[in-house]
């Protein structure tokens, strides 16, 4: 009899034993996956708060520093969408835009850059070095072209670098298109001037870039570091939701055909 009640007593430590270890590894793997289910819905959720911002009409000045094409200096951009039922017009390169869209880039060099779409519609403006190249040079007056159809296979699309908020939102979506190691990380933040910010951090290889927003989804701050000497940095410093006519109007009157300026 003790002997029976010995083995019963050992099969029960056994099985107690046995549940414990499965009810662990149930819950360790369960521990793994969490972070990458809420990681996953976080940034789907961020994208969709860059793109809401990107159909209201705005007027946004940045600092940047090491920007794409641009170096160093300050960007001022505009959008003003069309109303809702306005007809999306298409142009005979079959570009179909709408609504007007501007930037006015000064650089620390002294180089301006000013390029404006008014549904297919694009005029460019820029001055260009008398002396040495455009991070060293000497920089003559503006001059402006005068309206002619967005034509995107002529390269008129990589003008739209000039637009920050567009240019950050596509950094952001490659970056978490991308598989890495490195998971990517979402906090909150607080800015004096714009309030409650919500910042992402992804990775890719050696790079990392953070995003923050402010609640409306309009890119507060962007930082880009490459791991070695290369940074690149975008700074909100005013921010309005009423552009002004001056903006989608050149900075000098119109005289030359058109003319892509150099980015």
């Amino acid at each position: 009899m003790k002997r029976r009640q010995l083995t019963f007593l050992i099969l029960a430590a056994l099985l107690i034993i046995v549940a414990a270890a499965l009810a662990w590894r149930a819950e360790r793997t369960r521990s793994t996956k969490r972070p990458e289910a809420r990681n996953t819905t976080s940034v789907a959720t961020f994208l969709d708060t860059m793109q809401g911002a990107a159909v209201a009409p705005f007027r946004l000045t940045y600092d940047v520093t090491g920007y794409l094409f641009f170096g160093s200096g300050s960007f001022v951009i505009a959008q003003l969408p069309n109303p809702p039922g306005t007809k999306v017009k298409t142009n005979r390169d079959g570009y179909s835009g709408s609504g007007r869209n501007s930037y006015l880039f000064r650089g620390t060099t002294g180089r301006i850059v000013q390029w404006i779409k008014i549904d297919t519609i694009v005029s460019a403006c820029a001055n260009f070095p008398i002396s040495g190249n455009y991070e060293t040079g000497a920089f003559g007056e503006p001059r402006c072209s005068r309206p002619s159809p967005f034509l995107p296979s002529n390269g008129f699309a990589e003008e739209d670098a000039g637009f920050v908020p567009n240019y950050v939102l596509q950094q952001v979506t490659e970056f978490a298109q991308m598989n890495t190691r490195r998971k990517t990380s979402i906090r909150s933040g607080y800015s004096r001037k714009f309030g409650r910010l919500l910042c992402l951090t992804q990775y890719s290889g050696q790079t990392t870039q953070t995003t923050c927003l402010d609640h409306e989804g309009n890119v507060v701050s962007w930082f880009m570091n490459n791991g070695s000497n290369f940074v690149s940095r975008v700074v909100l410093t005013s921010f309005t939701s009423h552009p002004t006519f001056h903006d989608f109007t050149p900075i000098v009157r119109p005289t030359s055909a058109f003319f892509l300026p150099a980015v």
